[in-house]
């Protein structure tokens, strides 16, 4: 990735598919309404675990999520995408939304995106959710997104007595 401090060129925004990226931003508030109607589709619950203020700020994410995706696009990068996905979840934990609920919003965002995008321009893009859910799958792992084993849970607190709140 080109960094303006080391002295290294800017990406060039024609060595990809600048159409793709030119259209996901002329239709961006289209595709931002629909990709968060696309993932409470896909995540069932979704709308009832978050309040209408998260909701909105879902919406105002997707715009960001969205020019991310174009710079990507049109530069052929796939670092816009991976990297800004490594800098969202320490925000996303912040706020208390598990990385499967922001892997069902970029779902959303593939199914919006994929509707002002041809054929081919879909594949990249798919390509380039698979490596960014990728990058967030090892994110969700991590202790606080899951429930955990309930079986090693079990043998752990000694036979199933004790507080709940430890582990």
């Amino acid at each position: 990735m080109a960094h303006p401090s080391l002295g290294l060129p800017p990406q060039d925004t024609s060595a990809g598919l600048p159409a793709a990226a030119a259209r996901l931003r002329a239709n961006r508030e289209r595709i931002c309404r629909v990709a968060l109607q696309s993932a409470e589709r896909l995540e069932p619950g979704l709308g009832e675990r978050y309040d209408d203020t998260m909701l909105r700020l879902f919406l105002r994410d997707f715009d960001r999520h969205l020019e991310q995706l174009a710079k990507a696009l049109e530069t052929g990068e796939d670092s816009f995408v991976i990297n800004y996905g490594e800098w969202l979840v320490p925000i996303y934990r912040t706020r208390r939304v598990s990385m499967r609920d922001f892997m069902a919003l970029l779902g959303g965002l593939r199914d919006a995106a994929g509707a002002v995008l041809t054929p081919d321009e879909n594949r990249v893009a798919a390509a380039l959710f698979e490596r960014w859910d990728a990058r967030l799958k090892h994110h969700g792992r991590l202790p606080g997104d899951h429930k955990g084993n309930p079986i090693i849970r079990f043998f752990f607190k000694g036979a199933g007595i004790g507080d709940d709140k430890w582990i």
